[in-house]
């Protein structure tokens, strides 16, 4: 029988109905044009759509890492290992161990009967493979079988809804086992960044039954980054809900849902690489304050008398690139006026009428080319190099710039900082063999006032990669100076090139300013907030591609110049307060750009601001084509 060690409390579970309730409904109405409320589930072998296997990466005995079977977790598909993860994943940091965030998984099958309750916020739960860590709720679970009631199986949800900063799931595969219609594979909550990687989660039973793969209905999701993502079965695939913040999702796939693929009530997000094989609807977006923008798509294993997407209730649509196959028609649409999609192929598709200032604007987007980052091998973790093994100490409060830079000059190709907070008081310099520096749930300290923090010069690693993230207290003119024109990749701090002409690219990154002069820029999620620097983003002559943007306070978000070409597709700008007084939320001169947007809190009064060889049009938020400050699309070309 299923343990019943970890209930949650009367009153918990008296706000969890509550919560079912109030959202049921709108599940109900997910299929607007459909006969069916419940698809016959669709035979495939699941292996067969199964996304490719991202590397396998297993963290050496020295990464600082808190390992779940030191704490009593079997993984040997019989034991109930609920007890011991909980233990683990229950508990907050101490200021005695920090490793308390940073949690590690061997490959195994980890048998729980309850919900595993996340217990800090901060924290990186990293498995050794998606394929090969596996978290299985036990058949037919007691505490999982009312699907007006739904329960999590993995609950990534702490404290306060827009503090709880940096949850990152990783290299993991979640089952709910067989007979759990109530069950949740994922309730997931994150703020400024966080997310999920390499991460599946399905149902095992015959039916596929199950309530929702990954749930995001805390207030308030995001912003964060989902990618190469997989669902299996379920009721529903993902749902989020709440009009603040914003989640961005790249490389997903959705298999057998009973009810819809993927819902967006109220939320902004933007998706990219969608592939979803299923006879009921794909995609559902809706609500008053609902933006989507949706980028190629292969929606396939529809029915005639279906949908694949369905855009009602006051929702803002942007979809380009989507092919579907066997629905009736692509895009089935009740909100802004334009007519149904047809399909199967849909080049562009814009709920609401395209915005621009100048005459003869075009009504399409930028289509800036999309690049994938580059593939950077980790290697070996027994080749990898600690910068303690050179001296450095976490939490010390002591300078660890010398021995982080002898760590970088040791000829090692992946160097890595275990948990903690390094301090520095030089510049890092990253040169030579090095490919990859990263921080294992790591971060740091710079006061090296009016210098650069980290600055990449020419080496032998093409491209290389810049992983840590900082923290408060850091003093420095910017975080990473890009000095070559090697190909970068990085996530964390602020940035700028002296030597144009590279290639850069940048995921789930929370920071500013970020200056651009002459480079190919690909972001996937930016989170800019900053009162100091104005403009958050400058592109100069560059051409910048940003999926998924948001941002606080009262500056401008981005200037455009010297011919640079932007292209933002889905954002919220978040004017929580309004300290320093008007701007224009996007600057535009000599240049193109194709926004997608939405606004919350107090909106800019000049959402753009465009000049054309010495004339300046603006554009005010009176004149939005969607209510609630929403953009479904902008365009200003030369």
């Amino acid at each position: 029988m299923c343990s019943k060690r970890l209930l949650l409390t009367l009153s918990t579970i008296f706000l969890v109905g509550i919560f079912a309730v109030l959202f049921s409904h709108e599940i109900a109405k997910i299929s607007l044009n459909s006969p069916l409320a419940i698809s016959t589930p669709i035979e495939l072998n699941p292996l067969a759509t199964l996304p490719v296997q991202a590397q396998s990466v297993p963290l050496p005995s020295e990464s600082g890492f808190l390992n779940v079977k030191d704490w009593g977790a079997k993984g040997d598909g019989q034991t109930d290992d609920t007890a011991a993860l909980q233990a683990i994943l229950g508990q907050k940091q101490t200021k005695v161990s920090q490793s308390a965030r940073s949690i590690y998984m061997p490959n195994g099958t980890y048998v729980v009967s309850n919900t595993i309750i996340w217990g800090d916020k901060r924290r990186l739960l990293w498995g050794q493979s998606r394929d090969g860590v596996i978290i299985r709720l036990k058949n037919d679970c007691p505490n999982f079988q009312d699907s007006n009631q739904p329960k999590k199986v993995l609950k990534v949800e702490f404290g306060h809804g827009g503090q709880n900063f940096n949850q990152r799931l990783r290299n993991i595969t979640v089952d709910i086992g067989q007979g759990n219609p109530g069950a949740i594979g994922i309730g997931f909550h994150t703020n400024n960044g966080g997310g999920l990687q390499n991460v599946a989660v399905r149902s095992s039973d015959p039916q596929q039954l199950g309530h929702t793969g990954i749930r995001l209905d805390k207030p308030w999701p995001g912003p964060g980054f989902f990618k190469n993502v997989w669902v299996d079965g379920f009721d529903t695939g993902m749902f989020i809900t709440h009009d603040q913040y914003s989640m961005t999702f790249e490389h997903i796939t959705l298999t057998r849902q009973r009810k819809v693929g993927f819902i967006n009530l109220l939320n902004t997000v933007a998706i990219r690489d969608l592939k979803s094989k299923n006879r009921v609807p794909a995609v559902v977006n809706k609500g008053k304050t609902a933006v989507m923008a949706l980028l190629e798509a292969d929606l396939s294993g529809g029915t005639p008398n279906t949908s694949a997407i369905e855009n009602s209730e006051g929702g803002v649509l942007f979809a380009r690139n989507v092919q579907t196959q066997g629905y009736r028609q692509a895009i089935y649409n009740q909100s802004g006026g334009s007519p149904n999609a047809q399909g199967p192929s849909v080049n562009e598709f814009v709920s609401h009428r395209p915005a621009s200032l100048f005459a003869g604007g075009a009504s399409r987007s930028l289509q800036l080319p999309i690049e994938e980052p580059p593939t950077i091998p980790y290697g070996d973790p027994q080749q990898w190099v600690s910068v303690t093994a050179y001296g450095a100490t976490p939490n010390d409060k002591t300078d660890d710039g010398k021995a982080i830079q002898k760590a970088l000059d040791s000829g090692a190709e992946t160097i890595y900082l275990p948990p903690g907070t390094y301090r520095s008081r030089q510049t890092l310099r990253v040169r030579g063999k090095v490919r990859r520096v990263f921080g294992l749930n790591a971060s740091m300290v710079f006061k090296v006032p009016g210098q650069s923090a980290f600055i990449v010069e020419d080496g032998s690693g093409q491209p290389v990669a810049i992983e840590v993230e900082s923290t408060y207290g850091t003093k420095q003119k910017i975080w990473l100076e890009h000095a070559s024109k090697r190909t970068l990749l990085f996530t964390g701090g602020s940035y700028m090139n002296s030597v144009p002409g590279g290639k850069v690219f940048i995921e789930d990154i929370v920071a500013t300013p970020l200056i651009f002069d002459r480079q190919k820029v690909w972001i996937r999620q930016a989170n800019t907030e900053s009162y100091a620097d104005n403009p958050h983003i400058v592109n100069k002559g560059s051409d910048l591609w940003i999926l998924g943007l948001k941002t606080e306070k009262d500056r401008t978000i981005i200037a455009t110049t010297k011919g640079g070409r932007t292209e933002v597709i889905g954002g919220l700008l978040y004017k929580n307060r309004e300290k320093l007084g008007q701007v224009p939320a996007f600057i535009s001169e000599d240049s193109d750009v194709s926004l997608i947007y939405r606004n919350k809190g107090l909106p800019y009064a000049t959402q753009i601001s465009e000049i054309h060889k010495g004339k300046t049009k603006s554009l005010s938020i009176n004149n939005m084509p969607a209510g609630n400050g929403r953009m479904p699309l902008f365009t200003g070309y030369r």
